[in-house]
């Protein structure tokens, strides 16, 4: 008889900003009403059947903070809101974000969905939302919001709770009262995810696992240059070796999955399945008695005896740990394949294929979220087929790890690698992760140096640190993943880096103002004017426009729609930018939005060959308002009046012609970001040399 073990990961990154303690995404409470309730749901019908849950801990933080009221995203913040006191922006959010589920299961079917969605249009690339918006009535609108909520009911809900079965029924027409139930009803179905979960532990069908507390790449934290086993020739970022945040990591998500499950767990999904040896021994040390990884890691590593069946269909021993090894093909049926099959024959084609397997042990392990969305009625028939079979048949039987018996066979070199290429190049070795990872290693290292900060402000940098090091925010960078939410990603890893300086009480690097990600993976600036110089300038810096050809052939910037960045709403202090050369001097000129307030200071960042200038201009209405280099030394002036003008001295820059330049210009009061300009990445200049008119002339 062949033995089963279903692995089921939950997991969410840290969605909430550092600061505010906001979720900037609402997936931890869109999935806990579908997956975290239906997964349960579906077992509790099942006693016979065996699974392994294992939760992210950075997922369960969340989840508590959700379920208990302290915290709401920004979507269910806006839909709690009375639609008639919704500003235009925020009419518009709401038309964008409320069609992000699967359509052709939860928008489609349903007509008042499908009509809304028509409506709005479904390229967001051809659609001006702000436009759109004002042609969406307020009934629309609301309708829209409680659709949204509708959508991320699995069948769980659906079945337990009336008032989800009624509105579903009910299709159109929605009130207020009944959008705000539904929004506190899903926080009450939140509020019994875990407790569902720790009753089928404790009834003997759940083993209850845990990944490392914020999901980080284990091996690279304990060194950097361990990815250069698997990619000899990868580039990498300054060396960056720390196990003891590895251990720290570890076990504190331990400690996490206790305290929330009443138990320790004793085996561990290591984050995107990676190992090494020196990861293996840092488990052993936490207790950890068992993990699983991808069975390409254990093709590339080295046993003692070599079985007759596949590798991978045996756990095996490295050192005091037991690992088990996730065959790919039949994880990856269950996530990509048989969401478009008859759920009882995907069910016994399953069944049949672990049979074949004969006396041995095959390990499922994957998403235990995402598919589900996919799956008709969210996943209920095919689970139930399938924990049905698996009481019944006779040919495979689930078990949980942690009742089997030690493996017999032993690795005696363990590679290391993830469960994606059996490498590490998702998260290091694309200049983007490698910047990434440059400022996390800049920020530990300023933890390692600070002698006098409290315990308390320690301990809050640490957090910080640790939230850094999560595997989430390098998988966005590079070339590999893209997302409408890369800007909250960049956004969320730059904002905890930053945070590990401020609770040190040191100035963070200004390169942590600058997004790390390329500007086209930003939707929102596709709408955004961009044009370069093409002529020397010589304005007059006093403050005042003097006519269109005073800026003439200046290079100019102008934002696009800001809507889909949680990062960057609202309409900004400046409305466009003016930049160019004369033969001496940059100038830069900056038109504000009516009725700004232009209290603070300008950071002008200017992206050199020999590396990062910051320079600083105060801004003083009415007046010349000087600036300033690093040391405080001034090399340029402007003017605060109408409009904002400055010229910086081309000496000043220490530039030579024919230099490429980057610039972004920050306004700053009380060291927070009010605008920025360009809102996304960097403007890109020429140090201007004899030939630079001649080589932009045109008639």
């Amino acid at each position: 008889m062949a033995k089963a073990v279903f692995l089921w990961h939950l997991h969410q990154p840290e969605y909430r900003d550092p600061v505010s303690g906001q979720p900037l995404l609402p997936w931890v409470r869109l999935h806990s009403t579908r997956a975290y309730t239906d997964m349960a749901a579906a077992l509790e019908k099942h006693p016979g059947a065996r699974v392994v849950a294992n939760w992210a801990p950075s997922l369960l933080l969340q989840l508590e903070a959700y379920a208990g009221g302290q915290t709401t995203d920004k979507d269910e913040a806006l839909a709690r809101k009375n639609v008639a006191d919704l500003t235009p922006a925020e009419r518009a959010h709401v038309v964008k974000e409320s069609f992000s589920v699967y359509w052709d299961l939860w928008v489609k079917p349903v007509p008042r969905y499908a009509e809304l969605l028509s409506k709005r249009g479904a390229d967001l690339r051809k659609i001006d939302l702000m436009r759109v918006q004002e042609t969406f009535s307020e009934q629309e609108l609301l309708d829209l919001q409680v659709h949204f909520v509708l959508g991320w009911m699995g069948f769980a809900a659906r079945r337990e709770h009336p008032l989800i079965a009624g509105l579903a029924t009910k299709e159109r027409g929605f009130t207020h009262g009944e959008k705000t139930q539904l929004l506190d009803l899903s926080r009450e179905i939140a509020r019994r995810v875990v407790p569902r979960w720790k009753a089928l532990a404790e009834r003997g069908v759940a083993e209850i696992t845990c990944s490392p507390l914020f999901h980080p790449i284990l091996p690279l934290l304990v060194d950097t240059d361990s990815a250069r086993r698997a990619m000899p020739q990868v580039a990498l970022p300054p060396r960056f070796q720390h196990p003891e945040d590895a251990r720290e990591q570890v076990r504190r998500g331990l400690e996490r999955a206790h305290r929330d499950f009443g138990a320790r767990p004793v085996g561990m999904w290591p984050s995107e399945g990676s190992v090494s040896p020196e990861v293996l021994e840092i488990l052993a040390q936490q207790g950890v008695r068992w993990c699983a990884t991808d069975q390409g890691n254990l093709e590339r590593s080295e046993v003692e005896t070599r079985p007759a069946t596949p590798l991978h269909h045996q756990p095996w021993r490295c050192g005091e740990v037991a690992m088990y090894f996730r065959d790919r093909e039949l994880s990856d049926l269950i996530g990509f394949r048989y969401a478009k099959s008859d759920p009882q024959s995907a069910a016994q084609d399953l069944i049949k294929r672990i049979g074949a397997a004969g006396d041995a042990t095959v390990t499922l392990a994957l998403d235990g979220e995402n598919p589900w969305e996919h799956y008709p009625q969210s996943g209920e028939l095919f689970l139930d087929a399938l924990y049905a079979g698996l009481e019944s048949s006779p040919e495979v039987k689930s078990v949980l790890p942690r009742d089997e018996p030690p493996p017999k066979g032993r690795i005696t070199r363990l590679h290391s690698g993830s469960w994606i290429d059996s490498n590490f190049r998702i998260w290091i070795g694309h200049p983007e992760d490698n910047q990434a990872w440059t400022l996390l290693g800049q920020a530990r290292k300023a933890l390692e140096e600070e002698k006098d900060a409290s315990p308390e402000a320690r301990e809050k940098a640490y957090m910080a640190c640790l939230a850094a090091e999560g595997s989430d925010w390098f998988w966005w960078y590079g070339d590999d993943f893209t997302t409408e939410n890369a800007p909250e990603f960049d956004a969320l890893f730059r904002r905890n880096v930053e945070q590990v300086f401020r609770h040190l009480g040191r100035t963070p690097p200004e390169r942590l103002s600058r997004p790390i990600i390329a500007p086209h993976k930003d939707a929102t600036q596709a709408s955004a004017v961009v044009t370069s110089p093409r002529r020397l300038i010589h304005p007059v810096i006093d403050g005042y426009s003097h006519g269109y050809y005073e800026w003439s052939g200046a290079g100019f910037y102008r934002p696009g729609q800001t809507l889909g960045s949680s990062m960057a709403q609202g309409n900004g202090a400046f409305l466009q930018l003016w930049y160019g050369f004369s033969e001496n001097a940059l100038f830069a000129r900056l038109d504000p939005a009516q009725g700004a307030d232009l209290r603070g200071e300008l950071r002008i960042l200017i992206a050199r060959p020999a590396g990062d200038l910051t320079l600083r201009m105060p801004l003083l209405p009415s007046g010349e308002c000087p600036v300033t280099d690093e040391r405080g030394t001034q090399c340029g002036a402007g003017v605060c009046g109408a409009i904002v003008e400055l010229s910086i001295s081309i000496s000043a820059l220490g530039v030579a012609p024919r230099d490429q330049i980057g610039m972004l210009v920050r306004l700053m009061r009380d060291e927070v970001e009010v605008d920025r300009l360009p809102r996304y990445g960097e403007l890109t200049l020429m140090v201007p040399d004899e030939g630079f008119e001649r080589a932009h002339w045109h008639v």
